[in-house]
């Protein structure tokens, strides 16, 4: 457990690189202009994180690891599970629109929504093992990982422009159909 003055510095870190990660590219976000921001010292962040990377690597690992948690508390996958997973996951991610959209829109080479996708396809898999019993399965979990991803993505971005339970539940819908 960590103490408040670690938590309360971490977060200082991480709303000051969230706000240079909105203004500029990654690898443009320098420690000592991070630190400034976050007016602590340099010897401060690197108690916590290697660099920069470091930092960006570690939030966006709790993110994944929060949605593995939402993806396993629904496991066995029912339909009332699907709902409750189809729910949560949409939930969390408008709660935390603005981080994820930095995330994406960050990651030009487009890794952060490929280990989305990676993260989940296994987890479908592992969730119900009898059920992967071809290559055929595998490559339905990857289209129907994919598929979602895609849709949450154009729904972070706006291009779907509805509610979080409208697209929960749409989502879901069409989830049931496979």
């Amino acid at each position: 457990m960590e103490d408040r003055r670690t938590v309360k510095t971490k977060k200082a870190i991480r709303m000051a690189f969230l706000s240079l990660l909105s203004e500029k590219s990654l690898n443009h976000i320098t420690v000592a202009e991070l630190t400034r921001r976050a007016d602590l010292g340099r010897g401060t962040f690197y108690l916590h994180y290697k660099d920069v990377y470091d930092l960006y690597e570690k939030i966006e690992d709790e993110l994944y690891s929060d949605l593995v948690q939402m993806f396993d508390a629904s496991i066995p996958m029912d339909s009332e599970n699907l709902w409750n997973l189809t729910e949560t996951i949409t939930k969390y991610i408008d709660e935390n629109r603005d981080l994820f959209l930095l995330i994406v829109r960050s990651s030009a080479d487009g890794k952060a929504l490929y280990k989305l996708k990676k993260i989940f396809s296994e987890r479908a898999l592992w969730a119900d093992p009898s059920w992967y019993t071809s290559e055929y399965d595998r490559v339905e979990s990857i289209f129907i990982v994919s598929g979602v991803i895609g849709v949450l993505e154009e729904w972070l971005d706006k291009g779907l422009d509805m509610a979080q339970s409208e697209i929960s539940a749409m989502l879901h819908r069409v989830l049931l159909k496979f």
